[in-house]
């Protein structure tokens, strides 16, 4: 049931983001959309967590995760998904108006990917 739960919430988050990119219009803005992605990738590599352990795999961290994912059909590509995970390294750690600008252009990208991970997902 918990599962089910984070699925919904990372529903949830994800329209909270496209909403946010749909209607972002300046650096305020865009800065804020940035901090969506970063909550939607956590409760997303959070999710794959969960689906693991539900399939008896126990995984510790979102590179792990993603790999994982692949194994197990969710994601297509543990690549993108490693490009995404440096996005959100990128947000926790040194954030630069370039960077802000480079992560802001990969959102269309991740929202169509974890669309993807929500229907593949079935507990």
């Amino acid at each position: 049931m918990d599962e089910i739960i984070k699925l919904e919430d990372l529903k949830s988050a994800l329209k909270s983001l496209k909403k946010g990119f749909d209607g972002a219009k300046d650096d305020l803005d865009r800065d804020g959309v940035i901090q969506r992605f970063e909550f939607t990738f956590e409760l997303l590599w959070k999710v794959i967590q969960k689906y693991a352990k539900y399939k008896g795999i126990e995984l510790a961290s979102p590179r792990d995760a993603f790999r994982v994912a692949g194994d197990l059909g969710v994601i297509n590509d543990p690549n993108v998904w490693f490009e995404f995970l440096k996005d959100r390294n990128l947000t926790t750690h040194l954030y630069s108006e370039e960077d802000a600008i480079r992560i802001f252009s990969h959102i269309p990208n991740f929202i169509t990917e974890t669309e993807k991970v929500i229907s593949k997902i079935v507990v």
